[in-house]
């Protein structure tokens, strides 16, 4: 009896959750959701940018490759800062035009380097146009970015020499360097053939 009644006294004891430690709980996982949430949504965004920043260097390649083959003609129409227009072979064996919308929150700048000035396509329209030798007139660097908080624009970089580079950026132009040991002769170390 003594044990039936020492197990009825322990279970008086135990007690389950109070109402403030339930709360305290309920908060804490809140406020872990509502941060995952955020970071979840700066990650697709960067993502998106990503994946626009891709294409767009795909077209810009294409366009090149385009220009090679048919001789020139190839460009990209920068007339709007949530699209662009793409005059490519699309497979008819002449140049077709095409608009590409940037995903919604997204926008394209560009700058003509040394120059650090962001161009809005919309209000200045800029069409790259690559020659019979695939190159470009001068550099342009497109920057996609997105209005959310924490998301990382990037950026593509088209040279005169027709490259296109993807998150590069063109601070100035390059100058030649100098001679770095000026006070070397020409002969010295050169020993005396006989």
């Amino acid at each position: 009896m003594m044990n039936v009644s020492n197990r009825k006294s322990k279970l008086k004891g135990v007690a389950g959750f109070s109402v403030v430690e339930m709360l305290a709980v309920l908060a804490l996982v809140g406020i872990i959701t509502t941060i995952a949430l955020a970071s979840f949504r700066r990650s697709n965004r960067t993502f998106l940018v990503a994946g626009a920043t891709r294409t767009l260097s795909g077209y810009m390649e294409k366009a090149r490759v385009d220009a090679i083959r048919l001789h020139g003609g190839a460009n990209i129409v920068l007339n709007s800062a949530t699209s662009y227009t793409v005059n490519l072979d699309f497979g008819g064996g002449a140049l077709s035009s095409r608009t590409v919308t940037l995903p919604v929150g997204t926008t394209l700048r560009y700058t003509l380097p040394p120059s650090t000035t962001s161009i809005n396509p919309g209000t200045t329209a800029r069409t790259i146009t690559y020659n019979w030798r695939g190159q470009t007139s001068d550099t342009v660097m497109l920057t996609v970015s997105d209005a959310t908080a924490g998301v990382a624009p990037s950026t593509v970089v088209i040279g005169p020499s027709g490259n296109v580079a993807t998150d590069t950026y063109v601070t100035g132009p390059v100058s030649t360097p100098s001679p770095q040991n000026t006070g070397v002769t020409t002969t010295t170390g050169i020993k005396t053939m006989q």
